[in-house]
């Protein structure tokens, strides 16, 4: 049982030298790069919830007769490629390298592909719908209620609000588009006073 000790010891003992060497090496310093960051972050969350948003908006049109309109269904496609846009010129100016570059530009081709989707829907020979007016008023209300959770979204109410009143409906989605109109205005105000008041703090 001593020697076995002993041995050990010996053993610990002849470790050591070679364990302060290898601790004064210089070794490489895993720091974080924050290069990058802010491109992907905006692809993810901004053009993602976006591109969700604008599905639920292009269900809302076709089924209430909207893209029966080219006009109305090219409107759609060219103000929603405003996101994706901003997204390139993010994904170009902030990036480390060809990988994160590709893997945005790739992420940032299928949220266009999504958003060109009327232009194939304005070609479905589909008849007006009678209850237009009550999709769109009714969609505008469930934003809404989700804009109360994410308030940016309350500006896609405040579309489909004046959308709706545009197409004159009838008395009830009239009443329904003119307080989702007077509530979006609201939020979205108060959220724009929130940002502008935290930038400035």
């Amino acid at each position: 049982m001593r020697i076995y000790s002993s041995l050990c010891q010996s053993k610990c003992l002849s470790s050591l030298p070679a364990l302060l060497g290898l601790s004064l090496l210089p070794l490489p310093a895993l720091a974080f790069d924050p290069s990058g960051g802010t491109a992907s972050l905006f692809i993810i969350l901004g053009l993602g919830g976006f591109t969700l948003i604008n599905l639920f908006l292009q269900g809302l049109f076709f089924f209430a007769g909207q893209y029966r309109s080219t006009a109305f269904a090219k409107g759609h496609v060219l103000s929603a490629l405003i996101v994706p846009l901003i997204a390139v010129a993010l994904a170009i100016y902030d990036h480390r390298g060809w990988s994160d570059f590709a893997l945005n530009l790739g992420i940032i081709c299928v949220g266009i592909g999504l958003i060109l989707l009327p232009l194939q829907l304005c070609q479905i020979d589909k008849p007006a719908n009678r209850n237009a007016d009550w999709i769109i008023s009714l969609g505008a209300l469930f934003i809404l209620a989700l804009s109360y959770v994410i308030a940016p979204l309350a500006f896609f109410t405040i579309v489909l609000t004046h959308i709706c009143l545009a197409s004159s409906p009838s008395r009830v989605p009239k009443l329904l588009s003119y307080l989702g109109l007077l509530l979006g205005y609201g939020l979205f105000g108060y959220w724009l006073y929130q940002t502008a008041m935290m930038f400035q703090s």
